[in-house]
């Protein structure tokens, strides 16, 4: 059987991509590494050809005639590709490969970990807003962005694997209904179901000598009897429920489907392609939502509303809360949020890195200050035609007093500000700056946080940025000298330090840059920011950057 399997370069095990995929453990296939791909058992194995996104793949010597093989490198790239096997006499096959970031970075796991809170935070600071618009639920008309599709499709596969589960052994309950039989199949009629049939049909007389009737009824039966029965029913509000909400998911996503594959790219190869590999996603997973919602118990489900109302199942029941959760995370999938960070796939996290650090510490700020003062007038913008979208470039939010954070600030020269604050050399855009008085201290601070998606030796190159915006950011007071503003620069990274020493001196780059006393001495290093952490490590973590930053002034 001719088989198409992938593998490390340098070795280890091998896992088969076509036809039968094998289930790929995560950061198996990861980017900056180098895979080959075999195809085994061919005939014209010769004559085959692997495309990846429409790129033919290098092709590599074999000593098998029988065997053929390609090296593939994906570079900086993680998310899911498109491959098309060529092989003569076979036809035309295609499949998808999911390759993760580094492992050392985030997963695919900590990439929908991020969309779901740059959603969430979003509907939380939306709430602090003055807009009262609604953005509940996305409207047909607009593709989603990629990210969100991304976050829809990881979600959707694991939908799946929940409503499975339920299968397994979904919760019922005893439903009593009435059954009219005839009097010779009602051999188990109770007394009082013999007696209520008598108000409603013909009455037979027996005729038979001696009479085998109880003496009560005096030779008389009625000729239909209405039973009572009880059976087990799986119709219940919750699997109405669920059932009407992946059939609603599924008409959304087919809705959508047919909007990218008419999608008009200005001519532009690269985004018609994505948007018809997209469409054909979107309608993949449409056509897996609407199987799960039409077999097994579903059958005898009737139909319901797509809201899931929280109740005693969903709140117990560990496989029922699961999607529950699930319910609640395509929710924020749906919504109709825009923006122009949303707008990427996989494979660029580390823009959206910098945007969900940004609102990440915006949401942190506003529960350690307060909102009595916070602004958000300059963070969302309203569509004409229905929906929000988050402001993307040299945004500025007041989060009480004199305190604002701001994201991608533009620094000019400092002699066209009407501030005279900005740069001595050339325009700056750090990512995060955290300016103002009441920062531990009654002076007035700016602190730059620029987020970095890099770990080891990469972080060490990151240093530089910070560098350069701790000196090049000035600010030129009454006598016509120019001071430094900046009062502590720090990397945000989801790199995760091992191993730090007692002392920062002995500590190697880049664990010295986390250490707590080199930060506090210096005003200068990193801090580690993760998918994941609760709200009361992200306040813990925006205390420790103030409090660095305010050490020593």
């Amino acid at each position: 059987m001719t088989t198409l399997y992938i593998q490390a370069e340098g070795g280890g095990p091998a896992w088969r991509v076509w036809p039968v995929p094998d289930v790929v453990p995560p950061g198996a296939v990861r980017e900056g590494a180098s895979y080959l791909f075999e195809l085994r058992d061919s005939e014209n194995a010769l004559d085959a050809d692997l495309l990846i996104d429409d790129i033919p793949v290098e092709a590599l010597r074999s000593r098998e005639p029988r065997n053929a093989r390609w090296r593939w490198q994906p570079g900086f790239h993680a998310g899911v590709v498109e491959a098309v096997l060529r092989v003569p006499g076979i036809g035309t096959h295609s499949f998808e490969v999911t390759t993760d970031p580094d492992l050392r970075k985030l997963t695919r796991d900590d990439f929908d970990a991020m969309v779901r809170e740059v959603l969430e935070d979003t509907f939380a600071l939306f709430s602090l807003s003055a807009f009262r618009k609604g953005i509940a639920r996305q409207r047909g008309n607009r593709p989603p962005p990629l990210a969100r599709l991304e976050f829809l499709r990881s979600r959707a596969d694991a939908i799946v694997a929940s409503v499975e589960a339920i299968a397994r052994a979904p919760r019922h309950y005893l439903r009593s209904q009435h059954v009219t039989v005839p009097a010779h199949r009602a051999t188990r009629a109770t007394g009082p179901e013999i007696l209520k049939s008598f108000r409603s049909g013909s009455i037979r007389t027996e005729t038979v000598t001696p009479s085998r009737l109880p003496a009560a009824l005096k030779g008389c039966l009625p000729a239909q009897i209405t039973l009572r029965q009880r059976r087990n029913s799986v119709d219940i509000p919750e699997h109405r429920q669920i059932k009407a909400s992946l059939r609603s998911w599924a008409a959304w996503l087919a809705g959508i489907a047919e909007l990218l594959a008419k999608a008009d790219a200005k001519g532009d190869p690269e985004t018609i392609t994505m948007a018809g590999s997209w469409a054909k996603r979107a309608r993949r997973i449409a056509r897996q939502l609407n199987d799960v919602s039409t077999i097994g118990f579903m059958t005898e489900v009737g139909e319901g509303s797509a809201l899931l109302r929280m109740s005693s199942l969903f709140r117990n029941d560990p496989v029922y809360q699961r999607f529950y959760r699930l319910w609640q995370d395509m929710n924020l999938g749906l919504a109709a949020l825009f923006g122009d960070f949303l707008q990427m796939p996989l494979a660029r996290t580390y823009e959206l890195y910098e945007l969900w650090c940004f609102l990440r510490l915006l949401r942190a700020a506003t529960e350690e200050y307060g909102t009595k003062d916070v602004d958000l007038s300059n963070l969302f913008l309203e569509q004409a035609g229905g929906g929000i979208t988050i402001a993307a470039g040299a945004i500025s939010v007041p989060i009480g007093g004199d305190r604002a954070l701001c994201f991608q600030r533009q620094y000019r020269e400092y002699w066209v500000e009407g501030s005279h604050e900005g740069s001595f050399s050339r325009t700056m855009i750090p990512d995060v700056v955290l300016a103002g008085r009441g920062l531990g201290g009654p002076e007035r601070r700016v602190i730059v946080l620029d987020a970095k998606y890099r770990i080891n030796d990469g972080l060490n190159d990151a240093l530089n940025s910070i560098h350069t915006y701790r000196d090049a950011l000035v600010r030129e007071v009454a006598s016509g000298e120019i001071e430094g503003i900046v009062t502590a620069a720090y990397l945000l990274t989801p790199y995760v330090p091992l191993g730090l020493q007692s002392d920062f001196k002995t500590t190697p780059v880049p664990g010295r840059l986390f250490h707590p006393e080199y930060r506090e001495k210096f005003r200068f290093g990193a801090v580690t920011l993760r998918p994941g952490m609760s709200g009361e490590e992200l306040r813990n973590c925006l205390r420790t950057i103030v409090a660095d930053g305010g050490a020593g002034v």
